[in-house]
């Protein structure tokens, strides 16, 4: 009966060292990166709230506001940079970002921006979409659709689609990123500096 059970175990631990092994290795990227840092914040003109606004997480799709940065082919086929990711979810990275540039106010500003996390309530709150965070073989493209909603009544008082490219030339994980960030930079810069005239309600 002991030999019986001896025999069992070792089968046993043949079967999971067997499923282990078969295991694929986890791919670790080359670089970690994000769109603002200490050593490079967003920087622009002041700018001047009406009001208070809560700024969401941008919507969109999972594959480009994941983790993954997404590379796209000349016949539009959609794959993701094996040596490169986002330090976090590109969604957040975004919504931080655009919360660091809305830090830079004017003296006259009447509101701040606050993150949708803080459960407070405003007169105002940022929708946005984004539809391409992706590098291409020759440009970085970022697209988003904006809405600016009254807080109480959720009613959409102003709307602006923006989209900037950056070209770059050698690696996409390297070079092709570091456009991608400058092109959502460069979004977010904008969206920014619309924003006051967005928050109207007439």
């Amino acid at each position: 009966m002991m030999k019986l059970k001896t025999t069992v175990l070792s089968l046993t631990a043949l079967s999971l060292a067997g499923c282990v092994s078969v295991l694929p290795e986890p791919v670790v990227p080359d670089a970690l990166y994000r769109f603002t840092s200490t050593s490079q914040p967003m920087s622009g003109a002041p700018v001047s709230l009406p009001a208070n606004i809560i700024v969401f997480e941008p919507e969109g799709s999972s594959l480009l506001l994941g983790r993954n940065i997404a590379y796209e082919s000349e016949d539009g086929a959609l794959s993701v940079l094996p040596e490169a990711e986002w330090t976090e979810s590109a969604s957040r990275l975004l919504q931080s970002a655009l919360l660091d540039r809305l830090s830079l106010q004017a003296s006259d500003s009447e509101g701040v921006a606050v993150d949708e996390r803080l459960t407070l309530s405003a007169a105002y709150e940022l929708h946005w979409t984004v539809r391409d965070l992706v590098i291409g073989e020759e440009d970085a493209v970022v697209t988003a659709r904006v809405e600016v909603l009254n807080g109480r009544t959720g009613g959409i008082v102003g709307q602006t689609f923006i989209t900037k490219r950056e070209s770059y030339t050698g690696r996409a994980d390297t070079e092709g990123t570091r456009a991608l960030i400058r092109a959502a930079r460069s979004v977010i810069d904008e969206i920014a500096t619309e924003l006051p005239g967005l928050m109207s309600d007439s």
